[in-house]
């Protein structure tokens, strides 16, 4: 394949703590989730809509493979991936062809056992790769939950606190 078309960003979600829980990106009749740009976002043949899509080894063999624009919580290929779509098929399918990413009735989410929804020491978990030569902007929701406090003895001190963050937006600007 040629040229990658665009720049490529990656959206993070900025945890409170280490071991927080995110395990969900979602949208509802009250608090949509948009993900648009100016441009067609940049989809290889290859990839997919989610990051669980990506086989890291294909990636070796063409490196385009690795600027493929797709959303996930915590992993950038398929390895170790448990990423999944959840009454999204429609709006990840139109994604997946370069359009806008728009659902008011569905998320892509992991279950919250999985190593990829706790925040790291960055206290970041990646949430999506977009590359495109246009202007991103995105309207997000979140879901998840704090960290188990454990006392001394690894006994939990009071039960994990929801996480539930609505309206966020990004935006994502070629230099001019």
């Amino acid at each position: 394949m040629g040229k990658v078309p665009g720049d490529t960003y990656r959206v993070y979600a900025v945890m409170e703590n280490e071991g927080d829980i995110l395990d969900a990106v979602y949208g509802e009749a009250s608090a949509p989730l948009k993900v648009s740009s100016t441009k067609p976002f940049f989809q290889h043949p290859k990839g997919g809509a989610l990051s669980a899509d990506i086989q890291r080894y294909d990636t070796t063999l063409d490196e385009t493979l690795l600027y493929d624009s797709w959303v996930t919580i915590g992993a950038e290929d398929n390895y170790m991936n448990a990423v999944s779509g959840f009454i999204m098929e429609d709006a990840l399918a139109l994604f997946d062809q370069g359009n806008e990413l728009v659902t008011n009735d569905g998320a892509w989410f992991v279950t919250p056992d999985k190593r990829q929804a706790a925040a790291g020491p960055s206290k970041r978990i990646l949430l999506m790769q977009l590359t495109t030569s246009g202007d991103v902007e995105g309207l997000i929701n979140l879901h998840g939950r704090t960290k188990t406090v454990m006392d001394s003895e690894g006994n939990p001190l009071g039960a994990p606190e929801a996480i539930k963050n609505e309206g966020l937006t990004f935006v994502c600007q070629r230099p001019r």
